[in-house]
């Protein structure tokens, strides 16, 4: 009995050791921002005129969002940032354009998107525009 317990023992470390590389190797695949234009926490000198967002993976264009949100508590005011737009290569930041030139202050993207496996991701990227931060 001592050695079928020995080797039942063994048998499932040598499974939980073939499923962990798996396991982790899922993880990796999910979709998650790379990086974006203005960078988190940015302090720009001049207005950004686009907003640029590179993902791990290719999203649906439609239904991701980008909205730029001034100011906080009741004063926020936030609006859409449309038409989303994305270059044919895989590797191509989903842009959205500005509009109007943004006046001292901070904003942030506040963005959302899926991939195509049905994963939801969404974030929000802090930014100041004009020399001094402004208090939030």
């Amino acid at each position: 009995m001592t050695w079928f317990r020995s080797v039942r023992g063994h048998i499932m470390g040598m499974a939980l050791l073939a499923i962990v590389p798996v396991a982790t190797g899922a993880i990796s695949v999910h979709l998650r921002l790379l990086r974006s234009e203005p960078a988190a926490n940015a302090r720009l000198a001049a207005a950004p005129t686009q907003v640029n967002l590179w993902f791990s993976q290719r999203t649906e264009l439609a239904v991701t969002s980008i909205k730029l949100r001034s100011g906080s508590g009741a004063a926020a005011v936030e609006r859409v940032l449309a038409p989303l737009s994305r270059a044919t290569a895989n590797d191509a930041p989903v842009t959205a354009n500005v509009g109007a030139a943004l006046a001292p202050g901070h904003f942030e993207v506040v963005w959302r998107t899926m991939a195509r496996d049905g994963h939801v991701l969404n974030g929000v990227i802090p930014f100041d525009v004009g020399g001094t931060p402004t208090q939030r």
